[in-house]
């Protein structure tokens, strides 16, 4: 054991002087400056200079500080962090603000790019961790896809920092149902966000993904299936339920993560369950006759008496049945559509004075004749008023127009049904003699 120790001591020894690969910087105040700086391969004042692997300005070198050397972290000949040091490798620690904004952020370097990459990814999902502990679930969405965008990254880190993210999607959507108070009202945002609404499905799409990494992820399958339980997606909720249950290892030590997968898959399939008698109750609700207003049904069989009473008199009957005449097979469309606006023209004449009684100005406005007609109508379908269906029945054999031509001309679908299989006059199966119309 005392080998093993001092090896490990001569290691950890070795690592600290070994020349670095790459360094993390983070927790800078100009959060541009963070980020992963790899080795260029230049030297200056004897020094690697390192650039960061996004912002291709911004590097990490060894500059002359006065007298002294020191390390400088700048953007376009523009220093924004430093330290005064005759270290020849970065220090962690001491740094101060320049022309960046405070605070400072921590300089880490290492031996190997994959633990730089470990490290920073780390650090930004411990601020993603603070910011969700403050409530600023969508701030830290963001943080974790920052760290996501860390190359070199091993699958099942990666897979573990999605699960991550989809937690925090998750828990944005679930706070925006929450009763906030005054001082919990900027907590995520000062505004409301508006795409929160979709915050459960990106929670479903990240956890699917961290799962495709690692389907030993338990976090994913546990986070996907509470997002898809929020939104009501019970099939895919479930199948991420058991994704969860299977992704948890066998043995007693894991009995009760297992047992609370199996729960949650068993809770969202009673749920759906009430659900759908829920949706059903609404249907047969709303398939039920409306309550009849016995106000409206009384209003509507004296405004159509008076109507079909109006049509009864000789100086409609007489006319009305002259232009009538003239309307017969072979009547060119143009010629029939002039004569039923004669038609329609004699009934309004007749009707304009009862439709003003009742506040409908009829004489010009053809919506006002449509608004009256369709409020007749409207209590027949109720279904409650079978004396106001039989007049309006009356009315449309009395005119010779069905209910909507009365208010105004509707232009009929017209359908060449040559090819239609019907059974015809003679007893045979065939296709029409002849071109028919609806």
């Amino acid at each position: 054991k005392q080998q093993e120790h001092h090896n490990m001591f001569e290691f950890d020894e070795l690592e600290a002087v070994l020349p670095h690969e790459a360094v993390a910087v983070f927790g800078a105040g100009s959060k541009e400056v963070d980020g992963l700086y790899l080795d260029t391969g230049i030297q200056a004042h004897g020094v690697p200079i390192f650039r960061h692997t996004v912002m291709d300005d911004t590097l990490l070198a060894r500059e002359p500080c006065g007298q002294r050397l020191g390390w400088l972290i700048g953007a376009n000949r523009r220093p924004l962090y430093g330290i005064r040091t005759d270290a020849t490798q970065c220090p962690a620690s001491g740094w101060r603000p320049f022309k960046g904004e405070a605070p400072a952020p921590q300089v880490e370097g290492f031996g190997s790019v994959a633990d730089a990459c470990l490290r920073l990814a780390k650090a930004w999902c411990e601020e993603a961790e603070e910011l969700i502990k403050g409530g600023r679930f969508r701030l830290a969405a963001e943080v974790y896809k920052r760290a996501l965008g860390v190359p070199v990254l091993p699958k099942s880190r990666e897979a573990e920092i999605r699960a991550l993210r989809a937690k925090a999607f998750r828990q944005l959507a679930e706070s925006k149902k929450k009763v906030r108070t005054a001082d919990e009202a900027d907590m995520d945002d000062d505004e409301e966000d508006p795409l929160h609404g979709l915050a459960a499905e990106w929670a479903i799409q990240e956890a699917e993904e961290a799962l495709e990494l690692d389907a030993k992820c338990f976090l994913a399958g546990w986070e996907g299936a509470i997002a898809a339980k929020h939104i009501g997606w019970w099939t895919k909720g479930r199948m991420l339920a058991k994704k969860a249950m299977q992704a948890v290892p066998a043995g007693p030590a894991h009995r009760s993560q297992r047992e609370t997968a199996s729960t949650l898959f068993l809770l969202m399939a009673e749920e759906e369950q009430e659900e759908k008698q829920r949706k059903v109750r609404e249907i047969e609700v709303a398939r039920e006759e409306p309550e009849v207003d016995q106000k409206e049904v009384d209003w509507a069989t004296g405004v159509a008496t008076q109507l079909n009473e109006a049509l009864k008199a000789e100086d409609f009957r007489r006319p009305h049945h002259q232009v009538w005449k003239l309307i017969g097979p072979g009547l060119k469309k143009k010629d029939a559509e002039m004569l039923f606006s004669e038609i329609r023209q004699l009934i309004w004449e007749k009707w304009n004075s009862i439709a003003w009684q009742h506040g409908y100005r009829t004489s010009w406005d053809t919506m006002a004749r449509k608004n009256i007609c369709s409020r007749i109508v409207d209590v027949a379908n109720t279904g409650g008023a079978p004396e106001v269906k039989a007049l309006i029945k009356e009315i449309e054999d009395r005119t010779c127009l069905e209910w909507p031509e009365i208010a105004e001309a509707v232009e009929k679908i017209k359908y060449d049904e040559t090819w239609a299989y019907t059974k015809r006059e003679d007893g045979t199966w065939g296709t029409w003699d002849g071109p028919t119309s609806m």
